[in-house]
């Protein structure tokens, strides 16, 4: 698949980054599939069943900087079952 990025920022109030935040948990704990937009724009991502979380807190003075960042490989698809090869019964010799 090929790279893919999609970066925006904005300013936003403090209960519109909650409604945000709270709208990404509630469609990781509803089902695989999560769909992101702003500004128009938006994707829909399938989301692996284990995922890493990592979280920075950084306070620099006047500014403090809160990273969360949620990672994942996307999961194989299954291998289509291998047939199964059953024996077949031998011939028996021809008696002499």
């Amino acid at each position: 698949m090929p790279k893919i990025e999609i970066k925006r920022k904005s300013e936003l109030s403090r209960r519109e980054v909650a409604e945000r935040l709270i709208a990404i948990g509630q469609a990781l704990a509803d089902g695989s599939e999560v769909e992101l937009g702003t500004g128009g724009d938006s994707i829909e991502i399938a989301v692996a069943d284990q995922l890493q979380w990592e979280i920075e807190i950084e306070i620099d003075g006047d500014k403090t900087e809160i990273e969360i960042e949620i990672s994942w490989r996307d999961e194989p698809a299954e291998a289509p079952a291998k047939p199964v090869r059953r024996a077949r019964p031998r011939k028996a010799a021809p008696k002499k």
